[in-house]
């Protein structure tokens, strides 16, 4: 048995808390009991046991977070009951939102993992909400970098319910939906134009953007491609973009790659990115 221990651990204040993580460490192949107990910033305490536990899930190469339940088109009552399979962003934060059908945020949890900094984890968190009526709403998992800008985005679209009767689990998660050939991350462009190679699988039918970030996440240059959804939606779209560039000097860049919604919830619904240098 794994033991693990928090000097501010009070037992009198976990008992005041009903939201409770499961937390697994698969690395060591470890369950971990935590408690978050406020939507911003989340706070966790580790309890003071873990037992082992095996785990037949695995991350994507990519890095991209997998929301496991509920899956996208699910329709559920309160409270929503999240299961994520993810590492912690840069920052060592994991930002949970829930977001209704007129763009106001019903959610928000702050996790704060950066004690397990590089580490696969599969996290479980119930998520209390209140609707008035059948409401749709989109659930997102987003990973940021030190400098707070998101480089990563999960998101399955739901229907929150007010009674019970009409539940349904959704699709089964998509895992990857991106598959990156080229450029590999952290390797060395050289030359003047940025070929990158990707198998896709999209969200929806709008246009995939393409950009390629400076360090102060400005645009240096983008693409934007009008994809179809293809008839078999386990396969990967193949997509190959040539993007110029010009620098006399070694220059670090995020390669983003992301998908607006297609519905009256705003923002994006996908996003990739991986850190490659452009160098003369």
């Amino acid at each position: 048995m794994i033991r693990f221990f928090h000097r501010s651990f009070n037992p009198e204040r976990v008992l005041t808390h009903r939201r409770q993580a499961m937390l697994i460490l698969l690395t060591g192949l470890t369950t971990l009991s935590m408690l978050a107990f406020s939507t911003a910033p989340a706070d966790a305490r580790v309890l003071p046991t873990a037992t082992p536990q095996a785990v037949e899930v695995t991350l994507p190469d990519s890095g991209e977070p997998v929301i496991l339940l509920p899956g996208n088109t699910a329709r559920l009552v309160s409270p929503l009951k999240l299961k994520l399979l993810s590492k912690p962003g840069e920052d060592g934060l994991i930002r949970v939102e829930l977001i209704g059908h007129d763009n106001r945020l019903i959610f928000r949890r702050l996790l704060d993992y950066t004690a397990y900094q590089g580490k696969t984890l599969l996290i479980e968190q119930e998520i209390p909400f209140e609707v008035r009526g059948d409401e749709s709403a989109r659930l997102q998992v987003i990973l940021e970098d030190r400098k707070g800008k998101a480089n990563f985005l999960a998101s399955v679209q739901l229907t929150l319910l007010k009674i019970k009767g009409s539940e349904t689990i959704g699709e089964s998660p998509v895992n990857p939906r991106i598959k990156i050939e080229s450029p590999l991350p952290g390797t060395s462009v050289k030359g003047s134009e940025l070929v990158i190679k990707a198998g896709l699988k999209p969200v929806n039918d709008t246009p995939v953007v393409i950009e390629v970030l400076a360090s102060d996440w400005h645009t240096l240059t983008s693409k934007i491609l009008k994809l179809s959804i293809p008839a078999d939606q386990t396969a990967f779209t193949p997509i190959e973009v040539k993007l110029p560039f010009k620098t006399g000097s070694k220059l670090p860049v995020t390669i983003r790659i992301r998908q607006e919604s297609n519905s009256l919830i705003t923002g994006s619904v996908l996003m990739w990115s991986e850190k490659v240098t452009l160098t003369p």
